[in-house]
């Protein structure tokens, strides 16, 4: 399928799910409305189907508790602002270039692969030097990530804290 084509479809079904105008239509009061179809006895039987539980996939999801402590970025001072906007641009134009680089790698690695009789040992060579850079995008992001703590309060640490426990990974 077109990555273009697909990358709309993907879009366009965040946009559906997420936006609230569309789940306050389809959960009023806490009731579901189907639409003209539904009967009003409709979650009087427990529909345990394929289709229903797909249809209500994560639409009951209980939301978190909320911390203890505010958000640690609504928390900085003028001073703190500053250094943290100055600690994000030294991270932004460190990333550009690792960024471009593996992004070439990879298209590299991609074309070595997409050809008859290909070197295996080249393609292993590339992998490396691939996985050399995003180590040194990970590196760069987590001294970041401590270099920010180091210009935080202990308040504000822990909200920030809690948010690196969360992190799924370095972007």
């Amino acid at each position: 399928m077109n990555q273009k084509l697909l990358g709309s479809l993907l879009l366009t079904s965040i946009f559906v799910i997420a936006n609230p105008s569309f789940a306050q239509e389809n959960h009023k009061d806490g009731n579901h409305d189907h639409g003209i179809a539904a009967t009003k006895g409709h979650h009087d039987k427990p529909d345990n189907t394929d289709h229903h539980k797909e249809k209500h996939k994560g639409a009951h999801k209980k939301k978190k508790g909320h911390h203890l402590s505010p958000h640690w970025a609504k928390t900085l001072s003028d001073e703190q602002r500053v250094a943290v906007d100055k600690m994000h641009l030294k991270l932004g134009t460190q990333h550009a270039v690792l960024k471009a680089q593996a992004t070439l790698l990879q298209k590299e690695l991609n074309v070595m692969t997409a050809k008859d009789g290909a070197d295996q040992a080249r393609i292993h060579s590339k992998i490396d030097e691939l996985m050399a850079v995003k180590a040194g995008i990970m590196k760069h992001r987590y001294n970041h990530l401590t270099e920010m703590r180091d210009a935080l309060t202990e308040q504000q640490r822990i909200s920030y804290d809690m948010a690196i426990l969360k992190r799924e990974g370095a972007k």
